[in-house]
């Protein structure tokens, strides 16, 4: 992971990224034919996410704003990836959000 202060943790068998102070900003997990990538959004880019075929509420942590994408090809792999960096920047310290800002 690109983004400054990242680490992985693994509490639960599968990748959790975190930033800063144990800030979660995504969890991975891999199926038989697809990734899955459980990351926290707004509520407008929730909103718009939800409309998508391979993306759900997330488990557990849905009520807080997070979903869950399945990253099947091209296009799903373009949105995992800018949502990635939504997560990142809703859950990093302020002083760490220009490094996602400027890509």
């Amino acid at each position: 992971m690109s983004f400054p202060e990242t680490y992985e943790d693994w509490p639960w068998g599968n990748p959790v990224f975190k930033v800063g102070d144990n800030k979660m900003f995504a969890l991975m997990s891999d199926g038989e034919t697809s990734v899955s990538l459980t990351v926290k959004l707004t509520p407008e880019e929730r909103e718009i996410a939800l409309h998508m075929p391979n993306v759900d509420v997330a488990r557990y942590v849905g009520r807080y704003g997070w979903i869950t994408t399945q990253v099947t090809d091209e296009e799903s792999l373009e949105n995992a990836l800018e949502w990635l960096r939504e997560s990142y920047w809703l859950k990093a310290p302020a002083r760490l959000r220009s490094a996602v800002e400027e890509t």
